[in-house]
């Protein structure tokens, strides 16, 4: 076998983007808007990809970022390695090498949630962020269904797609002061789900709603589903949606963004042992 030593071109790019703006998008929402020259060199991007973020233990804190020279992230010391989550680009410019995150907010339960709460203006937060990606051909019909999470993230689908897609979209949030303004040009008729202190992960509100929904046979239109948000709500979801909404594997996008109680690390060292 031949060992070739060839440096691999990094398929993502890491920088310590400065916060730009900060606005306040529902009591539980924060949008931050990031920016560095390096992202006026990312895309095109498919609405609502994920990026990873690399969080300060402190506020203010110095950002340490991975070594790409490999063409995968590697770490120096695991002691110093930040916290790492995973994040949605609601918006990037290009022009101006801004990218705009909305962060969900619950107190201090979680290092990205503390981080955004406490956020100011030039603070600075490590990026991860993939040159480009593979962007999805449009679908004639949808069905999106998600928690807060997600929100960001269907959001920005459903302001890239036409007038003449059709659907629904299932959005569940805590309260109605939750409830976001969309720029959805789309006929997808989107219904907002209260859940008035039902936890998320118990709450059953987009099972319910979707028992009624008639979807399109797929003979007459291209279909897709999609899913994201809590472990529980995803699982019996995309279940549901294969089993009596008919739809077929490649129509259905089902992604856990979280589970209740465990932290992104725990989630992912948890379904490592499954």
């Amino acid at each position: 076998m031949v060992i070739s030593n060839e440096i691999k071109k990094p398929k993502s790019l890491c920088m310590d983007a400065v916060v730009y703006d900060i606005n306040e998008t529902a009591p539980h929402l924060k949008r931050i808007s990031l920016q560095h020259e390096l992202l006026k060199g990312i895309g095109p991007l498919a609405p609502g990809v994920h990026f990873k973020v690399f969080i300060p233990s402190t506020k203010g804190g110095q950002v340490i970022l991975p070594d790409m020279s490999t063409g995968r992230a590697l770490w120096s010391d695991e002691k110093t390695k930040p916290y790492i989550r995973t994040y949605t680009v609601r918006n990037l410019d290009r022009l101006t090498g801004i990218l705009d995150v909305e962060f969900v907010l619950h107190g201090d339960n979680g290092p990205a949630s503390a981080w955004a709460g406490s956020a100011s203006i030039g603070d600075s937060l490590g990026i991860g962020i993939k040159l480009s990606g593979k962007i999805r051909q449009p679908s004639d019909w949808y069905l999106f269904a998600g928690d807060e999470t997600a929100l960001p993230a269907i959001s920005a689908i459903l302001e890239d797609l036409s007038a003449e897609t059709t659907g629904v979209a299932y959005l569940e949030v805590e309260t109605e002061a939750d409830i976001v303004d969309i720029n959805n040009k789309s006929a997808i008729d989107i219904h907002w789900l209260i859940r008035n202190g039902v936890q998320p992960e118990n709450s059953d509100l987009i099972l319910n709603s979707v028992k009624d929904l008639v979807v399109p046979e797929a003979s007459s239109k291209s279909r897709y589903a999609w899913i994201a948000g809590e472990e529980n709500m995803v699982r019996v979801m995309r279940k549901y949606a294969a089993e009596h909404l008919g739809l077929y594997r490649e129509e259905l996008h089902a992604t856990v963004y979280w589970k209740a109680g465990f932290s992104e690390e725990d989630y992912h060292q948890l379904r490592r042992t499954e």
